[in-house]
């Protein structure tokens, strides 16, 4: 978070029983895919500016109606899911255990390639993301970072309210992922991890094919993702913007 979010966000007296925290994955500040991303999404998540999204022939409505959840969030993804904080703790203890997750891990680059997520096996509408090669050595990196995380973090995790949970649609979720929700406060953790960096809504079949294909020659150009910290994200109030709040680098690889 740079000196002027922190300034504003301290004159706003961060109300702690309504903000909600998340530990994401998020490029480098000022890097090519932080850059590109948050131009993509038409906001920049640590700035708060507004950008303008590029033009994408064909889709059925404009980009920017159809990346209204990505955009909230910002670019990221997602390794402990939003949560409020417990009423005993305290943001000194967020970075605390921040600073320590990310004492255990080194610097790895991660591949990625556009992946359509979610569609029922072709019966229902997805969403794009970027995910890395499955069974690659740095998507265990990763599942291993994210593992660290969910459970690290959740000594400073409220308990879900009945709001929050129905949000969730257990009824929806295998019985696996109804023991992750109740268990970690989110159901897709561990064996039910799969890293992505969302890039839309959920989209029709024909605007996931133009969105992939604008996106296909420019993450070779882009290259390997470095993931190098954890960021920290709040949500000030619910339905507001995630802004970056911190951001704690890894130690050097010996």
């Amino acid at each position: 978070m740079n000196e002027v979010q922190q300034q504003q966000l301290q004159r706003r007296q961060l109300d702690l029983s309504v903000a909600r925290f998340a530990i994401y994955y998020a490029p480098p500040a000022g890097s090519c895919w932080w850059n590109e991303g948050s131009r993509w999404l038409g906001r920049d998540a640590i700035t708060a500016r507004t950008l303008h999204a590029p033009t994408v022939a064909g889709l059925s409505r404009s980009l920017h109606d159809l990346t209204v959840d990505p955009r909230r969030y910002g670019l990221h993804a997602t390794l402990k899911a939003p949560m409020r904080l417990a009423p005993q703790a305290r943001l000194s203890d967020l970075s605390g255990i921040a600073t320590a997750v990310a004492a255990r891990h080194v610097p790895f680059d991660l591949t990625v390639h556009t992946d359509v997520i979610g569609t029922d096996n072709g019966k229902s509408s997805g969403f794009v993301a970027l995910r890395p090669k499955a069974g690659a050595a740095d998507e265990k990196a990763v599942n291993a970072l994210a593992a660290d995380c969910v459970q690290a973090f959740d000594t400073l995790r409220a308990p879900m309210n009945e709001v929050e949970l129905a949000k969730r649609n257990p009824q929806q979720l295998t019985s696996r992922q109804r023991e992750w929700l109740t268990q970690w406060g989110y159901p897709y953790v561990f064996d039910e991890f799969r890293f992505h960096v969302t890039l839309s809504d959920r989209v029709t079949a024909a605007d996931a094919t133009l969105i992939t294909d604008w996106w296909q020659p420019r993450v070779q150009a882009l290259g390997p993702m470095r993931v190098e910290s954890l960021a920290v994200f709040v949500q000030p109030t619910p339905g507001e913007p995630f802004l970056m709040f911190e951001r704690f680098a890894f130690r050097e690889a010996a």
